[in-house]
């Protein structure tokens, strides 16, 4: 396993422990629990869990697109205008992520890179 790998594996067991601490502070009293409780606590642990792996792969996938790239329109050279942070709708629900955002002098076209 990459060094990398290990640091995002590492990260996301914080957090699936953080929701599991959270399922465990949360949980119905055993002998009180009915089902729809304990799958509602089990479905906000698991929204946390995707949420977190989401962000975090959305982020990785952002950080590998190239340094300059090429402006789809007119192929010129695009010029960084620096990372901005936006909260996008996921099937995993919001999440939060800071990407590059690239500008063509040309053509006036604006980028954000996939990711």
């Amino acid at each position: 396993m990459s060094d990398r790998d290990a640091d995002l594996k590492a990260r996301l067991m914080a957090q699936a422990e953080a929701a599991i601490d959270q399922v465990l502070a949360c949980r119905p009293a055993a002998e009180s629990a009915e089902l729809a409780d304990i799958e509602q606590v089990a479905l906000v642990a698991g929204q946390q869990v995707a949420q977190a792996v989401t962000g975090a792969l959305v982020t990785e996938s952002a950080a590998a697109v190239p340094a300059w790239p090429v402006c789809p329109a007119c192929g010129q050279r695009m010029k960084a205008k620096g990372k901005r942070r936006r909260r996008v709708v996921t099937e995993s629900g919001e999440v939060e992520l800071r990407r590059a955002y690239y500008y063509c002098g040309s053509c006036h076209q604006g980028l954000f890179p996939p990711g």
